[in-house]
């Protein structure tokens, strides 16, 4: 059965497609809109018994990645970063990207990106939804804050400047009208969104309990049920990282090693990574730290902070926490303190 090779270059509104045979030879080359409908008048035109798409991993992926797997098309996702032959080149259309793409897939030489099952997609979008409402409140916040510090208005009162007393507080200060009527728009803004993300939590907390291997991961202190959720839904199926080192790679708790001859060189930690493990690894760490005195995590964090550093210790610690979360999901099993893994 001969296999028909496509590469798209996915844009907001149009797709530009490319479909070569397996000698390499240009089929059809086409532009066409980037809905359902679209893409599978794309799909039949080419007649073909087998077809092996490469996708753009864009913001807009998803949808098209849904209707190509729905036409029986095998899809690969493609890493654009990676894939050298494309990042490098001199002249860059969207007809030129679409064939390279094809012609990467037809000879192999294509980096490929995760495709998470439906399920773990759709807790990831809340995920990040809970992720994004919790950046939109920082901003909000730092708006209210700005006020503050034009009028020169202390707040050394109050702890929380946000909690029942600071909002009272807020609400009650005499500005002038322009400044009073966007501190109460912000304040508005700030509450509806605690709102939302309270409601979030609920949600996100109602899927933890009802996941086994989230459920495992709270048993580590500094953990919860939000953290573990971020930590399973961009981590994706474990097994595809055969070794905790890999699954650390992923999360740029590993340095960089560049190798010549005899000679090896560990430059700083990666810096391609997904970057929302990262930061709630860091986050979960600091927490263990102060909650968990006596566990190696601790231990090995205060050792390498006292050679080191506090930043280095940080990586170190976290490093060691995604270990064990690995060795936790593989083996099934709670966390235990005195894990030498």
């Amino acid at each position: 059965m001969r296999t028909t090779y496509v590469g798209m270059d996915i844009h907001k509104n149009f797709i530009q497609a490319a479909a070569l045979d397996e000698e390499g030879n240009i089929i059809t080359e086409q532009k066409f809109k980037s809905d359902c409908e679209e893409i599978k008048r794309f799909v039949e035109s080419l007649n073909a018994q087998k077809i092996h798409a490469a996708i753009e991993a864009t913001c807009t992926w998803y949808h098209v990645y849904e209707t190509l797997n729905a036409l029986d098309v095998e899809t690969t996702l493609v890493n654009m970063r990676r894939t050298k032959t494309i990042a490098e080149s001199k002249i860059k259309t969207d007809k030129l990207d679409a064939k390279t793409i094809a012609q990467c897939l037809r000879t192999g030489f294509i980096a490929t990106a995760y495709i998470p099952p439906k399920n773990i997609m759709e807790q990831r979008n809340i995920l990040r939804h809970r992720m994004s409402l919790r950046k939109e409140i920082v901003r909000y916040k730092n708006k209210i804050h700005a006020i503050l510090l034009r009028n020169g208005i202390q707040h050394h009162d109050y702890s929380d400047l946000f909690g029942a007393g600071g909002m009272k507080f807020l609400r009650s200060l005499t500005l002038s009208d322009s400044e009073h009527y966007s501190l109460t728009s912000y304040l508005n803004i700030v509450e509806t969104l605690v709102q939302e993300k309270t409601q979030t939590a609920k949600k996100i907390e109602a899927l933890c309990k009802n996941n086994h291997q989230a459920m495992l991961l709270t048993s580590i202190p500094g953990i919860s049920y939000y953290s573990a959720m971020i930590i399973l839904t961009e981590m994706g199926e474990v097994h595809r990282f055969s070794n905790p080192k890999k699954l650390c790679s992923y999360a740029g708790l590993v340095p960089r090693t560049i190798q010549s001859g005899n000679h090896i060189y560990h430059g700083r930690i990666l810096k391609e990574c997904n970057q929302n493990i990262k930061w709630i690894l860091d986050q979960c760490t600091h927490i263990h730290i102060r909650h968990c005195p006596d566990s190696l995590i601790t231990k090995l964090y205060y050792r390498v902070e006292a050679k080191k550093g506090a930043n280095k210790a940080t990586v170190a610690a976290s490093r060691k926490l995604l270990t064990c979360i690995w060795y936790m999901l593989m083996k099934d099993e709670t966390f235990k303190y005195n894990n030498d893994n």
